[in-house]
């Protein structure tokens, strides 16, 4: 084991983030694989987690000490996401402007119902503001056209309120805040026996509470960090493979409350504070690498990707070749979405970045 400076890129949690992404895919990818029973709607707290320890290690010092402001640290936020949020939601309006226009119903809405374009037309405007739409949108079941958005709203959120106040609270008023979302917390998991809510009008509370306790848990680790990681690959893969365990182990519906909040509360928040100090090695550090780099651009593309193919493509989601055409997806989703970024969204990064001279920001 070798002691290492505070890196500027934690690759290791760049491949936890990148697991949670792909569990994210293999659980709305129903039509290759099902419908899930496992945990994968937890990679959200974790991708949460992750964000509030990223971002603090990136921005918070520049914020308690006034050198960047809460505008210039949202423009930068802005300027991280929309790049590749536009190409899926120019996707996935392209989807439903072909469905209109064969009069056909959506197949992702649960009643199916024909397209409205002026719910359409609606929808696009609201997601291009990055807001959700004011009722659930009868197009998919979710507040935004790309439904994965509405972790990326309740981020964004959390992230006004850290770079307003949270970057210079103390770390008890943070410990505040973390207890009361997880008040939040408790309450929606007794509501809908889980932890997967949040992203329709009546389980907001529940995305706020789930961004709000894992986000600032997060920076409250990032606070206590000591800047030294070690190198050790067993344990590297130790802390991936417990993620990949988490996230695609099927729980009973009586343990479920239980269970998503032992991870939340625990699990993850000790994950985090142990990735974080662990360094990988050769091939094990350049998986995470490419699965970090491709893990924003394959959370926001998977939903559009997988409604074209399920329309051009149906006979692949049926009898022996569902499953391995829905290894085929994935493993190829996650290419194209490490392509784009790689020469699309990183060249456009800096660019943007530039404009608010943040050239040396942390990306997340």
């Amino acid at each position: 084991m070798i002691a290492t400076p505070q890196p500027e890129r934690f690759v290791l949690l760049d491949g936890i983030r990148g697991v949670a992404a792909v569990a994210i895919v293999h659980r709305h990818a129903e039509f290759f694989f099902g419908r899930p029973e496992a945990s994968s709607y937890l990679a959200v707290d974790l991708f949460f987690a992750l964000s509030g320890f990223v971002l603090a290690h990136a921005y918070g010092e520049r914020l308690r000490s006034g050198k960047i402001s809460t505008l210039t640290f949202m423009k930068a936020r802005f300027y991280r996401l929309y790049p590749l949020y536009i190409i899926a939601l120019a996707i996935m309006a392209a989807f439903f402007v072909l469905l209109y226009a064969l009069d056909l119903p959506t197949p992702i809405d649960d009643l199916h119902r024909k397209i409205s374009l002026g719910e359409l037309a609606f929808a696009l405007l609201t997601s291009i503001l990055f807001l959700p739409a004011p009722f659930t949108l009868t197009l998919n079941g979710a507040l935004f056209l790309v439904s994965p958005a509405w972790s990326l709203f309740n981020e964004l959120v959390a992230n006004v309120v850290y770079a307003k106040w949270g970057a210079r609270w103390k770390s008890g008023k943070i410990s505040v805040v973390i207890a009361v979302a997880a008040i939040g917390l408790v309450v929606a998991a007794i509501e809908f026996g889980k932890l997967h809510a949040g992203f329709r009008w009546h389980e907001m509370y529940a995305g706020m509470a789930r961004v709000f306790f894992s986000f600032f848990v997060g920076v409250l680790i990032y606070r206590y960090h000591t800047g030294f990681q070690i190198r050790h690959q067993l344990l590297a893969l130790l802390c991936l493979a417990l993620v990949c365990l988490i996230l695609f182990l099927p729980i009973t519906k009586e343990v479920r409350p239980f269970f998503d909040l032992f991870i939340v509360f625990l699990v993850w928040p000790a994950l985090l504070a142990v990735a974080s100090k662990v360094a990988p090695e050769g091939w094990l550090a350049a998986i995470s690498s490419f699965l970090g780099t491709a893990s924003y651009g394959l959370y926001v593309l998977h939903i559009p990707l997988l409604a074209w193919v399920a329309f051009v493509m149906p006979w692949s989601g049926t009898g022996w070749i569902a499953y391995p055409a829905g290894l085929l997806f994935t493993a190829c989703a996650t290419i194209f979405a490490w392509v784009l970024t790689r020469y699309f969204d990183q060249p456009m990064q800096k660019r943007l970045r530039r404009r608010v001279k943040l050239v040396n920001a942390t990306q997340f």
